[in-house]
């Protein structure tokens, strides 16, 4: 009997998708990083912009490569310097104006200089600051009366629709970043409840164990003299700095349990984030602190992760501060760039006179901030003063997640 051939299995339409040479095409585009792209729209812009100027514009030779660079090239650092770009594509189409010598032309510089003027405008309106936007928006404007007298309205209708249409599109990105920022600060708090009810827990557990361990030593030290017999003056006196000794560590315990207790029976938690840092500083200046402070940047654009790091360094900072400098001088100080925020805290010595707690090891405040700090791709430092203080320097990316 002749054999029947094998019949091959066929590839699922799962696997045929995922091995698309389409596929793996995107795949591929979208490890390329964000910064390329405007680097790309930018060198293909000056291609076209340099060949086609003497088309529209009565320029010489050797003017037009400058003009098509400065024209084009600015979108390429678009991401990182909109405003200055825009203002550099905007200044070269001022200046294109008085060479324009195309009556069918209906604009006053190149069409890739405009596709580039558009492009800056765009970024301006997306991540400038209000006044920057302002500025953009109506030298645009006033821009677009160069232009043939036939074209003005429409040009300068066609700026508003564009500018307002990436208005629209900036505060829908800045609503989903504040839902973000409300959701982030939401797990927070729960997670801070969590903590709270298990730290209940915790205390009761200690005061169920400890405490009532404790107190039995301390009843056994306080009855013991009656208890046994031939107990001479001298042991009497052991039992009673026994008992006093336990006595005096059951108190810590039950203080210590009221502090693990108080967030968790209080129901409350303390807000966390970077529009804390202020409150953070104001409570402890009226706590007796001699702290000052300095913020420069917009707090707002810091995101909620970068937020936490730099208040519990700060809270950190403070607390060590009082603890191991009392009486002494602390400046705060907040930079926050577009892309960077850098909290510094430079405490000075005690004050003279101020009782000084002995130093002891086995802390984790510090490596416990390098610790948080690190994990969002921060960086940190803290290093004793010249002048017997201390200094913190950490700085995290604004948009860590």
């Amino acid at each position: 009997m002749p054999r029947l051939p094998r019949l091959r299995r066929l590839p699922s339409p799962a696997t045929v998708r995922r091995h698309h040479p389409g596929r793996r095409a995107a795949g591929a585009l979208r490890q390329v990083p964000v910064d390329v792209w405007p680097v790309v729209l930018a060198l293909i812009l000056y291609a076209v912009a340099w060949p086609v100027f003497h088309l529209t514009h009565s320029v010489h030779a050797a003017i037009v490569p400058l003009l098509a660079a400065t024209g084009t090239w600015p979108v390429g650092a678009v991401r990182r310097y909109p405003f200055p770009a825009w203002v550099t594509v905007a200044a070269t189409c001022l200046i294109s104006v008085p060479f324009h010598d195309n009556p069918g032309y209906a604009l006053g510089w190149p069409v890739p200089l405009h596709l580039a003027l558009a492009v800056t405008l765009a970024a301006v309106v997306l991540r400038g600051t209000a006044r920057q936007v302002a500025l953009a928006v109506a030298g645009t404007v006033l821009l677009m009366l160069a232009n043939p007298s036939e074209v003005i309205l429409g040009w300068i209708v066609g700026a508003g629709v564009w500018s307002a249409f990436f208005l629209l599109l900036r505060w829908l990105l800045a609503s989903r970043r504040q839902a973000r920022t409300e959701a982030g600060r939401a797990t927070e708090q729960s997670a801070l409840r969590v903590m709270a009810e298990e730290r209940n827990g915790l205390a009761r557990d200690l005061h169920d164990v400890v405490a009532h361990e404790m107190s039995m030593i301390v009843v056994q030290a306080q009855s013991a003299p009656y208890r046994l017999t031939g107990v001479t003056p001298a042991v009497h006196a052991e039992f009673d700095s026994i008992a006093d000794t336990a006595r005096e560590a059951l108190n810590q315990v039950r203080e210590l349990l009221g502090v693990l207790r108080t967030d968790a029976e209080q129901g409350t938690t303390t807000p966390v984030g970077i529009s804390q840092i202020e409150p953070t500083l104001t409570a402890a200046r009226r706590a007796g602190v001699d702290v000052t402070w300095t913020v420069d940047g917009d707090p707002g654009t810091v995101s909620q992760t970068s937020g936490v790091v730099l208040q519990r360094v700060l809270q950190e900072c403070l607390s060590n501060a009082g603890r191991h400098a009392p009486g002494g001088t602390v400046v705060v100080g907040l930079e926050i760039s577009p892309t960077w925020a850098s909290l510094t805290v430079d405490n000075g010595p005690a004050a003279p006179g101020a009782l000084v707690p002995p130093e002891h090891s086995g802390g984790s405040g510090i490596p416990g901030m390098a610790a948080r700090v690190q994990a969002v791709g921060g960086t940190f430092s803290a290093l004793p003063a010249a002048d017997g203080g201390f200094s913190v320097a950490a700085g995290v990316p604004v948009r860590a997640s």
